[in-house]
Order: structure tokens, then C-alpha cells, then sequence
């Protein structure tokens, strides 16, 4: 973030020095540095406090921890539909898991559900092993009655989250106050740099994930324990918590090493032969994505995908008569956002084309084959669209009008 913030700081310095000079504004005039900064916060907020991701493996290094953020927040950036994607994709498989375990016993939710499918429930059977589970496992695991700790209520999971709904709402309140005001600017005739509108579709598409991720837990750290009978007896010392008066649940948060120490008072990691060896995060989907040429294409990732692609596209057309230094530079502008809002259009040509392809007796396989490398190279087309959007984005501070200097007035 501080090298974000040193090149924000020196376009702003750069900008300031080449800008024309512009009359006096009847209002409190504004700055390149003070568009910038408000944009720069705006999106760290966005990004900060609406970005969930997943639940890193118990024993993965502090160095690459930072690395996947790091790649997670520049992905939201450079993606955002991408996200807004996983996030639809993850809200219809934790509301389907849930659903499947609607019975009191086991005492589940869409909180659980988003917990377990972000990595967030390990199951140890015997000593020297573990594993990563999800909400069907846990489901006949309990069934079959090879859980000693089956207890682990919502309350608990929202404990591990960095944000609860009061944050999550002062948060939509903020992107709301901002795009009211970009909204106030163009309506009243003071014009919208382009930073600030592509600031605005960000802020949209953040309050899409608020909605998907509702329930998902905010950046938990530590993984919950799951253990067998067989497990406990051969480690004495966490039977003899969950016997006596002591919390259970802090007993195996010390176990695996997140809080502390054990209640023997020495370390014991989870074992070093789990499967979790990959780290489920935006980056690593994407990246999987890219190996197998493949995109999910459910009706919920296609609908989620679809949605942002047309309000990302959509709202950067609206500086389609914004000033501009080039000719090239508009044309660029202009391309890339009717490619974005006309996305949805091609990828509902392309389901009719697989529908038709269908009947004439195409197999199967090769249809869903077509279907993910066609929306394969649609998101790499995305991309593309995105990184010239950037371009001519923060090319445009060389020009800004002057209007673009004053404040608006809430008085008038």
C-alpha cells in the first residue's frame, strides 16, 4: 500500500505542475491530490472491507500470507467482475449446503456453510494426519458419528471475523455518500474525472460482494479442529479439556497452535501431510482457471459474471461525450466499455449456439468444452478491456477541465 500511495503522490505532483491554470471557482476549489486521495481511500476501502477471502493453511509462511493479499487486491482491481463472480458463485453453494442441512442436529447455517468452504474446518481422525472438509463432509461424518466436538456455533465463527454487520453497513453508507456525490456533480454540470467514475464503478460492484458475502467471515486466521474418538484418546490432554470446566473450543484453537500454547503448554501444529497444500484465494481460482482453460459456467457465476460486466461496461460509457486530450484516447475509451456492456449479449448468444448444437446431436462434453473456452477467452478479452481502461484512466489527469476543480455546492 505504501508504494500505491508514493506513485498516487507523485502523479499528483506531476499533474499539479502540467495542468492549465483555470479561474477562480466561486466554491472551495479542489486539487489533483485531493481527487486522487479521495478516489485512493475510497478503493482501499472497497477493497479492505469487502474482499473475504479464504482461510489460510494453518503452517503457511507470513511471507507468502502477504503475497496472496497482495495478488487478491490487485485482482479485485484489475478484475472486479472476476470477483463479483467467485462471490455470486460461493453465495449459491453456501445457501445449496445449507439448505442440506437445515436439520436442528446439525446445526448448521450460511455462516457455517461460508466457513467450511472457504477452509475454515480441518478433521483429524488419527495422530500424524488431517484434513480439509466441507459442509457434506462434516454432514456424514456427524452421520456417521466420527466427530467427538460436533459443537461449533455461529457465534463462534463470527468471533473469528474482523467485521460484523454495523461495519459492513457504515461501509455501504460510505460508497453510497460517494457516488451520490459524483452523481450531484455531473447532474449540476461540473464535470467527473475519469478516475473518479471508474472510482464509482468499483463502488458498485463493492456493494455486490457486500450483498454475496453477507455471511461470509471477514479474515479468520485459524482454521477450527474437528476431531475422532480414536484422535482424543491418543492425546490425552485434549480430552481432559473437554471434560473439565475449560472451553473446548479454545482448547483446540491452543492445540493448533493460533492463540498459544497447548493446555500441556507445548506446541502442536497441525500435521504436516494434509491436503491443503493449495491456497483457495481469488488468485489461485483465477490461476486454475487459466491452467484448464476452464470458467465455471452455472447459471449463478454466469448470471453474477454477466451483471458486473454490464454495470462496469455501462457506467464507463456514460463519459462517453467527457473531454478528452486524444481522439485516441476517447476512441480507446469508448471501445473498451461497449466491449464490457455488450458482453452479456455475447454470452447469451453463445448459450443459444450451445442450445442449438445440442439438438442437432453434439455430444455433451464438447459443448461444455466450447462453452468454457468461449467464456475463457471472453475474460481474457475483459482483461484487456480493463488494463486500457487504466490506461487512458490515469492518462486523462494530463487534461482535466476546469470545472472539474470546483466543489459542489448542496445550497443551490
Amino acid at each position: 500500500m505504501i508504494h500505491v500511495m508514493s506513485v498516487i503522490l507523485y502523479l499528483a505532483h506531476t499533474v499539479q505542475g502540467t495542468s492549465t491554470t483555470c479561474p477562480p471557482s466561486d466554491g472551495t476549489p479542489r486539487s489533483v491530490w485531493s481527487i486522487l486521495a479521495t478516489c485512493a481511500f475510497t478503493l482501499l476501502i472497497c477493497v479492505w472491507q469487502s474482499i473475504h477471502d479464504d482461510v489460510p493453511p494453518p503452517n503457511l509462511g507470513w511471507c507468502k500470507a502477504r503475497v496472496v493479499q497482495v495478488s487478491t487486491i490487485l485482482l479485485s482491481f484489475l478484475l472486479p467482475e472476476w470477483t463479483v463472480c467467485i462471490a455470486g458463485k460461493q453465495w449459491s453453494e453456501a445457501r445449496r449446503k445449507a439448505a442440506e442441512l437445515r436439520d436442528k442436529r446439525y446445526g448448521w447455517s450460511m455462516t457455517h456453510s461460508f466457513f467450511a468452504e472457504m477452509g475454515g474446518f480441518y478433521y483429524c481422525k488419527k495422530e500424524g494426519s488431517s484434513e480439509r472438509i466441507d459442509s457434506l463432509d462434516f454432514k456424514a461424518l456427524r452421520d456417521k458419528d466420527e466427530i467427538a466436538n460436533p459443537d461449533f456455533t455461529e457465534q463462534d465463527i463470527k468471533d473469528k471475523s474482523k467485521s460484523d454487520w454495523p461495519g459492513k453497513f457504515i461501509l455501504g453508507v460510505q460508497l453510497i455518500w460517494f457516488i451520490l456525490q459524483v452523481a450531484v456533480r455531473h447532474f449540476t454540470g461540473l464535470a467527473v474525472t475519469l478516475v473518479e467514475l471508474d472510482t464509482v464503478c468499483m463502488a458498485v460492484l463493492t456493494i455486490l460482494l457486500l450483498y454475496f458475502w453477507h455471511y461470509k467471515p471477514l479474515r479468520p486466521k485459524c482454521p477450527h479442529i474437528f476431531y475422532s474418538y480414536e484422535y482424543l484418546k491418543s492425546n490425552p490432554d485434549l480430552s481432559q479439556a473437554s471434560q473439565s470446566g475449560r472451553c473446548f473450543l479454545y482448547a483446540l484453537t491452543d492445540f493448533v497452535g493460533c492463540t498459544g500454547n497447548t493446555p500441556a503448554d507445548e506446541e502442536k501444529p497441525l500435521p504436516e501431510n494434509r491436503n491443503d497444500n493449495a491456497t483457495h484465494s481469488l488468485w489461485h481460482s483465477l490461476i486454475e482457471s487459466v491452467k484448464m482453460k476452464q470458467v465455471d459456467t452455472s447459471s449463478i457465476s454466469l448470471g453474477s459474471l454477466c451483471t458486473a460486466w454490464f454495470i462496469f461496461g455501462a457506467l464507463h460509457l456514460t463519459a462517453w461525450d467527457f473531454a478528452f486530450a486524444m481522439k485516441l484516447e476517447k476512441f480507446t475509451w469508448r471501445i473498451g466499455s461497449l466491449l464490457l456492456a455488450a458482453a452479456p449479449l455475447v454470452v447469451t448468444a453463445e448459450k443459444g449456439l450451445v442450445s442449438v448444437l445440442r439438438r442437432v446431436g453434439w455430444r455433451d462434453d464438447t459443448n461444455s468444452s466450447i462453452e468454457s473456452t468461449f467464456l475463457f477467452f471472453s475474460l481474457a478479452l475483459a482483461f484487456v478491456c480493463r488494463m486500457l481502461l487504466v490506461v487512458v484512466m490515469f492518462a486523462s489527469l494530463r487534461f482535466i477541465p476546469c470545472s472539474a476543480y470546483e466543489t459542489v455546492s448542496w445550497l443551490r
